[in-house]
């Protein structure tokens, strides 16, 4: 047989042939290249040098260039694996077995999955091995053409020896460098070992193909830390030192900057509300990015709803435009169906907005814990195509006490591994810092030796006392005399404005529409609601009302959920906060009296809203749990002790230890399954698995499985989940006041066909989407309410104006209007 081709493509002067060995040694390349920073240049070398040698086959040549056979149909990526199986071990393998054993289970699964997704190693029965079709007869099934393909790899430059033999010495001196004595659970680092050689594989098979394509497909960034510390510190200048805080908000961002030599490691930045740690430990970042030469800073956020507010602040700060060559904002999905190729949908700057996405390899990138902790968790190519350029950069995690508890050691694992075996530098930044490596002791948290970022005085401290917290034992209802609304409004009275913040959507309806019914408008205060049940471009015109409101002393009352907790720099008179965690009423402190405009400290007040008003707090279990440690601990010792400080260590270590006390002795920290079992055990050793394959399946001894992969993990990413019952992303009907209607723009999508438009449109509608609870979803598509706009984007539409308010966002429970005139 002749040349052999991996693909086609048809260019304006005609049609081009990319050959197999071209493919192969430019996927290598780029796969080297990716993985050089972690030192597994090798390891993903061999990977994207094997993955598609089964294209070195009669048919499926004749599939390509003569279009015999469906898409599909001919299988090329097992072949890759079954010929690493086959490969004799070199003199170093033989000495070092279970290196060559863990390496050849690395490469196979990768190489097999690189079109789909990883496997579970052993199904949850213990009945299916992924190992055992790689090693068995099946491989001579005339399906997979083997003998065929072997006799071609001289044709296509494949010395699958060599490669095999060079890739185990590589694992080798990584795994006695980084995992012997660095990492405890060797299991679970094997399995995040898989998914970054995995990544750099199918990353640099599709970066190939596109250049292929076209050269400048895929872009390539190179961070310029010197220009943008220079910008930074060009902003720093501005700063004054007018006033106490803003003299120790100085003193912190010194104190950060001057940390940034320290070595790679995992850090805490444990400052007060309002101490002003955003650009404090970005400016930690840039300079320990300049200093240690780092690819990255990716900034994890952990609400929705500051994101954008986030990266524009960044960009502000760093003199950044709107072009995406620095900073990256990745934080929703809305309108992304993956069966839909860049090719087929975007002209070139949508592609590669979209294929940055996919690939986060800009030098600057703002997203939540969700995008981080879902792509960690995946099994799929396309999510985890970015997983490997996490490594050897800065990742800052902000607020890290809203981290959900039931990740918790799927975290720690994480970024144990990100550390100590990528290179990757960690920052864990909040007010109310808990003790992560003292919370389930069996899971290590690698802190470097001197973590603490920024140490203050006591001196320093007490100018962020600001506020006092008043907390009563006594429930209040929402409505009524004497009920919680009545509460708030008179609090504001008495300081000029007021942020009463709840627990649930719900909630923070009801207490609006109560504070309506009192007329709190007609007495002179502007009246803001703020919920994810408002659109991104409702939340944001709301918060602009909150801001200008709070900075003129205008008087106004905002009801808010949590969202307004972090990273949204405003400051009121007074504070009403529902009974919750006390990190929650910690940082709903933080926007009361935040700039000490008060020298005398304002009064924060906690305040139980009745079980009848909270029926649906039984669906947070996190904040039910923090409100009965809240009401039933530390309450009840406050009133005993006067000089009982909520807002001290004390107060903060006794609440972190009786919150997680049940969780970990009931392992919820480890990501519970619905079937049984937990996602840590499952990307792990995989324990009860193993159990059922040696005992059940092969019951000939504990050693019957010989394998150093047992992960699940396909099941794992099917079922992985950040927020549980989290459903579709639905655009509503809203008009911005920046004049962007959703309506106009929805009827610019209906009417239009040429696909790069509509990717245009929908980029747009973005800003007018609302994520809805499994429930509320399916309750409004049962009564015809909500539609799919678009099949390629699986674009969906709240079709009714009656269920969107203009106060409150979506109410799912509201009756449709009839529609007579």
């Amino acid at each position: 047989m002749g040349e052999q081709y991996a693909r086609t493509y048809e260019s304006p002067d005609g049609l081009r042939r990319q050959t197999l060995q071209d493919h192969l040694d430019g996927a290598g390349a780029l796969a080297c290249r990716f993985a050089d920073p972690a030192g597994l240049g090798k390891v993903a070398l061999a990977a994207a040098e094997l993955h598609d040698m089964g294209k070195a086959t009669k048919s499926f040549q004749d599939y390509l260039l003569h279009g015999v056979g469906k898409k599909g149909t001919v299988i090329h990526a097992y072949q890759g694996a079954f010929a690493v199986e086959d490969a004799p071990h070199s003199e170093y393998e033989k000495e070092n077995a279970n290196i060559s054993r863990l390496t050849r289970d690395i490469l196979e699964v990768a190489i097999a999955s690189h079109h789909g997704d990883l496997p579970d190693c052993i199904s949850d029965d213990g009945t299916i091995d992924f190992f055992e079709r790689i090693g068995s007869s099946e491989k001579d099934d005339e399906i997979y053409h083997y003998a065929e393909v072997k006799s071609h790899l001289e044709d296509v430059g494949l010395d699958v020896n060599s490669l095999c033999a060079d890739a185990s010495r590589n694992l080798g001196e990584f795994y006695n460098r980084h995992i012997k004595k660095g990492i405890s659970n060797k299991s679970f680092a094997f399995g995040l070992l898989e998914k970054y050689v995995y990544s750099c594989l199918v990353d640099a098979d599709r970066c190939d193909a596109a250049q292929f394509g076209d050269p400048k497909a895929v872009p390539r960034y190179e961070a310029d830390w010197d220009a943008l510390v220079t910008k930074f510190e060009e902003y720093c200048r501005k700063f004054s030192a007018d006033t106490p805080i803003n003299a120790v908000r100085i003193d912190i961002s010194r104190q950060c900057k001057d940390a940034a030599s320290r070595p790679t490691g995992i850090y805490r930045l444990s400052v007060p509300t309002g101490g002003g740690k955003t650009l404090a430990s970005l400016r930690f970042a840039l300079h320990h990015a300049q200093i240690w030469c780092k690819k990255h800073i990716i900034y994890v956020i952990p609400f929705l709803s500051i994101t954008s507010q986030t990266a524009a602040t960044f960009r502000e700060v760093l003199g950044l435009g709107d072009d995406d060559s620095v900073l990256l904002e990745h934080y929703s999905d809305a309108g992304r169906g993956e069966t839909v190729h860049d090719t087929e949908i975007a002209d070139a700057q949508e592609a590669r907005r979209r294929l940055s996405q996919e690939r986060w390899s800009q030098p600057l990138i703002v997203t939540t814990m969700v995008q981080f902790l879902e792509t960690c968790m995946a099994s799929r190519g396309t999510k985890l195509r970015k997983f490997h350029n996490m490594a050897d950069s800065v990742i800052i995690f902000d607020e890290i006490q809203s981290l959900p508890s039931h990740s918790l050691d799927l975290f720690k694992e994480i970024v144990n591994f990100l550390s100590e075996a990528l290179g990757t530098t960690i920052v864990l930044c909040t007010a109310t810092q808990p003790a992560l490596e003292n919370i389930d002791k069996t899971v290590r948290l690698d802190l470097a030796d001197n973590p603490e970022l920024v140490t203050l005085s006591e001196e320093q401290r007490r100018v962020f006392r600001r506020v006092t917290i008043v907390a009563q034992a006594r429930p209040l209802p929402i409505a009524g005399d004497g009920g919680l609304a009545q509460f708030v409004l008179d609090k504001a009275r008495g300081n000029g404005s007021c942020l009463a913040v709840v627990n649930l959507k719900s909630e923070a309806r009801k207490l609006t529409q109560e504070l309506q019914s009192l007329d709190a408008q007609s007495q002179g205060f502007a009246l803001v609601h703020l919920s994810t049940s408002m659109c991104g471009a409702h939340r944001n015109d709301a918060l602009a009302k909150v801001r200008a409101a709070t900075a003129s002393g205008e008087p106004i009352i905002c009801v808010s959920t949590q969202l307004i907790e972090a990273g949204v720099d405003v400051s009121f008179g007074t504070v009403v906060r529902a009974a919750a965690g006390l990190g929650s009423i910690v940082q709903a402190a933080g926007r009361c009296n935040r700039n000490g405009e008060s020298t005398k400290p304002r009064n924060v007040y906690v305040v139980p809203v009745s079980d009848d008003d909270e029926k649906g707090l039984s669906a947070v279990r996190d904040i039910k749990r923090g409100k009965e440690i809240m009401m039933h601990s530390l309450v009840p010792l406050a009133s005993k002790n006067p000089d009982f400080d909520f807002l001290g260590k004390e107060a903060l270590d006794m609440y972190n230890t009786a919150f997680y006390k049940d969780k970990v002795e009931g392992n919820e920290l480890k990501y519970p399954l619905p079937d049984g079992g937990n996602a840590y055990d499952l990307l792990g050793f995989n324990k009860a698995a193993r159990y059922q394959y040696n005992t059940v399946t092969h019951p000939d001894g504990p050693s019957a499985y010989v394998h150093c992969l047992a992960q699940s993990f396909r099941t794992v990413g099917r079922l992985y989940q950040v927020i549980p019952n989290l459903t579709k992303s639905v655009v509503v009907r809203y008009r911005s006041s920046a004049g962007t209607d959703s309506r106009e723009l929805l009827e610019q999508l209906r009417d239009e066909y040429d696909p790069r438009e509509k990717v245009r449109i929908i980029r747009k509608l973005q800003d007018f989407t609302v994520q809805l609870f499994d429930t509320d979803f399916k309750k409004l598509t049962e009564r015809g309410l909500i539609t799919l706009a678009d099949d390629d984007f699986e674009l969906y539409v709240l079709e009714s104006d009656d269920c969107y308010d203009m106060n409150f966002g979506v109410v799912p429970d509201a009756e449709q209007k009839d529609l007579f005139f």
